[in-house]
């Protein structure tokens, strides 16, 4: 046996076909292959308008419902608004009640009278201008209250020793609060 190495043969080339010149290239994609792209990408395009149209839809439909709750939400601000004006009148209502209990008169009930039995609220025989600020307007049979609620309505009490009636308006004075007749305010929109 020799020690020596030898690295064999020499490779033999492959030799490539010579192409006519006048013939047609190959092509690399197998004629089923490229139906199937054309499918895919058909596919794809109908699955991204599909995609568009779903996106656009539900875009549409939650601007929809965001506009009918922020439609909700304004009247229950405004019913808020008027409740809390409610509550001032109410308030009032049982403070005319008391001071007429001590002294047997609606004649003697004014702002001052009224401050200083409540003190919680303003008092005025000008017209009211917030729901803290009552209008009051006294004779000797009655009381008529009138408070301004921040959505715009005034809320009318007219206090009688027969009992209570109650109304809503625009001019928010005790003067015209005296010619409210109505069972209850107004419920709340």
């Amino acid at each position: 046996m020799d020690d020596s190495f030898s690295l064999g043969e020499r490779a033999k080339r492959r030799v490539r076909p010579v192409r006519p010149k006048h013939a047609a290239p190959r092509s690399r994609r197998s004629p089923a292959g490229g139906s199937f792209e054309r499918t895919r990408y058909i596919l794809g395009g109908i699955g991204i308008i599909v995609a568009v149209l779903l996106v656009w839809g539900f875009m549409h439909f939650m601007a929809g419902a965001g506009n009918e709750a922020a439609n909700g939400q304004a009247s229950e601000i405004g019913a808020a608004q008027d409740v809390q004006a409610q509550m001032t009148g109410q308030q009032t209502i049982q403070s005319v009640e008391g001071l007429y209990a001590e002294s047997g008169s609606f004649s003697q009930i004014s702002p001052e009278a009224l401050k200083k039995f409540e003190p919680t609220f303003r008092y005025t025989q000008g017209p009211s201008t917030d729901p803290n600020t009552v209008s009051v307007a006294s004779t000797a049979d009655d009381v008529g209250i009138a408070v301004l609620s921040t959505s715009g309505t005034c809320l009318y009490a007219h206090v009688a020793a027969a009992g209570v009636t109650y109304g809503s308006g625009s001019t928010c004075t005790g003067v015209v609060a005296l010619k409210a007749s109505a069972p209850s305010w107004p419920t709340p929109a």
